[in-house]
């Protein structure tokens, strides 16, 4: 039983004639018989009398006319319902994103940018881990996610590239022997402790990423250390002892000159290997909806996106 099965058996009861309900309906009389009919073959009973000219209900058919009315009104209702919270939802944008750091003015320009265009849009921000980030969009829970990813593109959801944050150089102790060079070689590193980031709900897929990366340009580090979350100690771990960590163009600003007073305790240096490209970018579910693919666009507009690279979602 279908809901038009439904309107159909309402239209020809108020009507009192099939001649008439089909009508209303704009459909041809005999698909309008044939419908009843089939009604009433699964309902079990006759619901109308035929009559020489029109129909009257059976005390079965009043019966079911009460029930039809209100699951027509329930139908109805759920429908207006059901637009009304999509029309919601696209007034709404939920918005997650983890740590930023060095690129949060970027990302805070974005969103202001997206709010003077769509002032009748709330973006509502979170901040969590990437794979919180991630599992929250597979969960609906959010609508678009702002994550370093190392590889492109990422399986399972669409999205666009805004920043590359490509790995291109080290931070080291400034008293160490390789802090005279000005560049250092990966495989230099072999026997300090490298700082990475570990935690697979934090970044997924960095660590093996990363480790890859490295192997490819000849360095297998033998000692290898979890970092502190938040940068002042990783630098701090670094300035302390023999340490180094993996660090981007942006990262690396402060530590890009060397003191005027004294050694630094921290120092930057390229490496002379290629960079280990990643990227930090937007990343939504497949069939995004066009609140998403708005803020997509005023990422171009406002020349955020590395290319134009739009990728949509791919199945793993």
């Amino acid at each position: 039983m279908e809901l038009r099965h439904l309107r159909y058996f309402v239209a020809v009861a108020e009507a009192q004639s099939f001649a008439h309900g089909a009508e209303r309906l704009r459909v041809a009389q005999p698909a309008l018989s044939k419908q009843i009919r089939d009604l009433e073959g699964e309902v079990g009973t006759p619901l109308f009398q035929r009559l020489p000219r029109g129909v009257r209900l059976t005390p079965a058919g009043e019966a079911f006319l009460l029930g039809a009315r209100k699951a027509l009104a329930e139908a109805a209702c759920a429908v207006a319902s059901a637009r009304g919270a999509a029309a919601q939802a696209a007034r709404l944008l939920e918005f997650a994103h983890g740590e930023v750091a060095a690129y949060t003015v970027e990302i805070e320009r974005l969103l202001a940018a997206f709010s003077a265009a769509h002032p009748d849009v709330t973006v509502r921000v979170t901040s969590q881990d990437d794979g919180d980030t991630y599992t929250a969009l597979q969960q609906q829970r959010v609508d678009v996610g702002c994550v370093f990813t190392a590889e492109w593109p990422l399986r399972g959801f669409g999205g666009i590239r805004l920043i590359d944050t490509r790995v291109t150089g080290v931070l080291l102790p400034g008293g160490h022997p390789l802090a005279a060079a000005a560049t250092v070689r990966l495989g230099a590193l072999r026997d300090l402790t490298w700082l990475h980031s570990s935690g697979l709900q934090r970044w997924p897929g960095f660590m093996a990423t990363m480790e890859r990366a490295l192997r490819e340009r000849g360095l297998v580090p033998q000692r290898l250390q979890p970092r502190a979350r938040q940068l002042p100690s990783v630098n701090m771990q670094i300035a302390a002892g023999n340490a180094w960590s993996l660090v981007t163009e942006s990262v690396a600003g402060p530590y890009r000159h060397e003191g005027s007073v004294g050694p630094s305790a921290i120092v930057y240096r390229p490496i002379a290997e290629p960079p280990i490209p990643c990227w930090l970018a937007l990343v939504w579910r497949p069939h995004p909806s066009v609140t998403v693919r708005r803020l997509a666009e005023i990422a171009r507009r406002v020349g955020l996106v590395v290319e134009e690279d739009h990728v949509e979602a791919r199945i793993a």
